[in-house]
């Protein structure tokens, strides 16, 4: 596959800002020079993310990942690097040359992850043909078109139907050369226990393509259409695979993400067909979690898109008790506004659309209850209000719930709403809720922050920068940052005898990883090397030191102290290693070993006075 060559990627990365491109995935807020937020590689309720516009990098101070634009595509999209290029150059309609945009995509994926792809995408192909374009498929077809569902919309969801002959598409799959092993594997079939026949799991159902963000197909869940089928569970999904995880994935998130940035607004239903009615009526920004319950981790993913989340869920008892809990975890992002609708009736968002039409869904968002008033309403059904007791133990329940409200503006909204609906001395209420908010257990508070010191020694969650000597760390990075920035101390290190061994393995891989970058006719400043690298720590570091060098002036022998600080450490280290030995040595009365251990120690301690 060709290679992107390095000065077409530094004219991508020039042509567009990262904070345009990070903006499409995280709400920014402006922050001096720069922007933060809350950083979509962790869970962040305090914003530790940063962009700086003018080396136009960004860095967690939390969890310490950082790059370039290119490395934050990488990163939030799961893409190689080269495919990263591609989609930034997308983003700034740069013009790339056919030979390097071909098969940029599923040749750079493990084996796995490419078959499975393939096998998803032809599969869903093969359904759908088989609804739109048989005879066999007209059934399920004329079903979906008394659902309310015409063409277009069926082919822009990608809606199909497994023949209830299994071998029909493991034959087609077989065709394209895909394994018997690779099939199996994909979970579209299994062996039937009795007989060790191939069965499709979804034959004769409908089917619904569940994909990415960026729109691969995934998964496949099927709906039972026909009436009298004795299968006892309405839908089956694929189970877990290397590319499919059901309790991450957001249904329609990739046709609603124009929408979501444009409106700032989700609309969080729990159905496929709820989705699909709401888009079909012009609610593009309409979402639904994959059969499970609201996680946290899908309002963690969804809080970065978004300002304002609407719960669309049933009207019934369940769908009322899943609004409930999809509130007590919105309070872990106090950044979105969380808002519900609750439908009359028990009526679900595809029944209500149908029978009640687009306006009246619009107005149903339009008076869309806050978290607060939800609650206030829900809550009632818990209560005897007729009986006084009862009644004091409901605005107990009100007033504690309102103490946890942040915006202190609001919060006394809500309790003037209640003084007034209750006939009760707004004065009272509030002496009264802040007693019951003090008898509260405090919780522990967990800052996502850390000093930038500590943040420089962690840059990924899963794999920190051991840093066993501050002093060697921050010559190291400064000994790098003249490297990255000036001619001279490239002509500096050539006149060394040798080349130099920094103390920390990762900054001793950076140091070589710029190195080969300088070499390979790259030129000053080398700050392209970021995101240039596969290696998390080595990308990190040197995002850190771009994030913290100041290209104000040149001098030997700051390279030198830099050198002269490492070394230290080096003998440092050597000599707690030797007081070790030594100890061992002289309780095992191995007098000879011992001296030999001490001559070692007092050289050491001549160089390091020569040092300090």
């Amino acid at each position: 596959m060709s290679r992107i060559p390095n000065e077409v990627i530094e004219a991508i990365r020039q042509s567009v800002k990262i904070e345009d491109v990070v903006s499409q995935y995280v709400q920014l807020t402006k922050r001096g020079q720069g922007y933060s937020a809350s950083c979509p590689f962790h869970e962040d309720n305090n914003p530790s993310f940063s962009i700086h516009t003018g080396k136009q990098i960004y860095k967690c101070f939390s969890c310490g990942r950082g790059g370039n634009v290119f490395g934050f595509i990488q990163e939030i999209e799961s893409l190689s690097f080269k495919q990263a290029v591609i989609k930034v150059a997308e983003f700034a309609n740069y013009p790339l040359d056919v030979s390097i945009t071909a098969a940029s995509s599923e040749a750079e994926l493990p084996r796995e992850h490419q078959h499975l792809y393939g096998i998803y995408d032809k599969a869903s192909e093969f359904y759908q043909y088989f609804l739109t374009g048989t005879e066999n498929g007209d059934p399920a077809f004329q079903y979906l078109l008394k659902r309310g569902l015409n063409r277009e919309t069926i082919e822009a969801f990608g809606l199909g139907l497994a023949p209830e002959n299994s071998k029909l598409l493991w034959t087609f799959l077989k065709d394209q050369a895909f394994s018997d092993e690779d099939l199996l594997a994909s979970g579209i079939f299994y062996q039937a226990e009795d007989s060790q026949e191939i069965v499709d799991r979804f034959r004769g159902r409908i089917i619904f393509p569940l994909r990415s963000s960026q729109g691969q197909v995934l998964a496949f869940s099927g709906r039972i259409y026909q009436a009298g089928d004795p299968r006892k569970s309405k839908y089956v999904n694929s189970p877990e695979t290397a590319i499919f995880h059901k309790g991450r994935l957001v249904y329609n998130l990739d046709l609603a993400r124009p929408a979501i940035r444009r409106l700032k607004q989700i609309i969080i239903c729990e159905g496929f067909m709820d989705v699909i009615a709401l888009y079909d009526a012009g609610f593009e920004q309409a979402v639904a979690t994959m059969g499970t319950s609201l996680s946290h981790d899908h309002l963690a993913y969804l809080s970065k898109l978004a300002q304002e989340m609407i719960f669309v869920f049933d009207g019934d008892e369940a769908g009322q008790k899943a609004t409930a809990k999809a509130f007590e975890l919105g309070k872990q992002f106090p950044q979105v506004n969380f808002k519900a609708v609750h439908l009359p009736n028990g009526m679900d968002p595809d029944e209500w659309i149908k029978q009640k039409g687009k306006d009246a869904f619009q107005n149903q968002l339009n008076r869309a209850q806050s978290a607060f008033t939800f609650y206030k309403d829900y809550q009632k059904q818990f209560f005897q209000l007729a009986d006084k007791r009862a009644l004091a133990d409901y605005i107990d329940q009100l007033l504690i719930a309102l103490s946890q409200i942040q915006s202190p503006v609001e919060k006394q909204l809500y309790l003037l709403e209640i003084a007034q609906e209750y006939q009760i001395e707004e004065d009272f209420l509030q002496e009264r809720m802040l007693r019951l908010a003090g008898s509260l257990p405090k919780q522990k508070q967990e800052s996502g922050q850390v000093k930038p010191v500590e943040a420089l020694q962690l840059p990924s969650d899963k794999q920190a920068l051991a840093v066993k000597s501050f002093k060697a760390f921050q010559s190291e990075k400064l000994w790098l940052g003249f490297l990255m920035y000036y001619p001279e101390a490239w002509l500096y290190l050539e006149k060394l005898k040798e080349i130099p061994f920094l103390y920390h393995d990762f900054s001793q891989k950076a140091f070589l990883a710029l190195t080969e970058y300088y070499y390979q006719g790259n030129k000053l400043p080398l700050t392209g090397i970021v995101g240039n690298i596969e290696d998390i720590q080595v990308n990190s570091l040197l995002t850190s030191v771009m994030w913290d060098f100041e290209p104000i002036g040149y001098h030997d022998q700051a390279m030198t102290d830099c050198l002269d600080t490492i070394q230290i450490a080096f003998c440092e280290q050597e000599i707690e290693e030797l007081k070790t030995l030594f100890k061992q040595y002289n309780q095992n009365q191995e007098a000879n070993k011992a001296t030999e251990v001490i001559n070692k120690l007092m050289a050491l301690q001549r160089k390091l006075k020569t040092k300090n």
